[in-house]
């Protein structure tokens, strides 16, 4: 992959910090793999938020604020969700498209992220 520090320079905060924790590999297969299987399976007048703290798909209910989270890779279920954290699927796909991930195999994207942090701060 070239062109990493530019592309890395046009992150957001938060967008860096997901880059950071999930790598790239995790943004592409939520993107092309998890994405495609899920959201046909949401509720009625619900859209996915992104990824909460506990590390599960996260989707909202536009009318009614219910909250959803993706389990068991089955089927979504209504949860009574206190304030958390909650990585953006706005931003995961930001990074998806920044990297051009399309254009990647999923095993080529394994340590960039890594490598590139390592590099970054040493």
């Amino acid at each position: 992959m070239t062109n990493i520090e530019q592309k890395y320079a046009q992150l957001t905060a938060a967008q860096k910090d997901i880059f950071a924790g999930y790598g790239l590999r995790q943004v592409k297969h939520f993107v092309e793999i998890s994405l495609p299987n899920i959201e046909p399976s949401l509720p009625e007048n619900t859209q996915v938020q992104g990824v909460n703290a506990e590390g599960k798909v996260q989707a909202i209910n536009l009318d009614t604020q219910q909250v959803y989270i993706w389990i068991s890779d089955l089927q979504w279920q209504e949860r009574q969700v206190k304030a958390m954290h909650i990585d953006l699927k706005e931003d995961i796909l930001k990074i998806w498209e920044i990297f051009n991930l399309q254009a990647y195999e999923l095993i080529d994207l394994s340590h960039i992220h890594r490598d590139f942090l390592n590099q970054l701060y040493v």
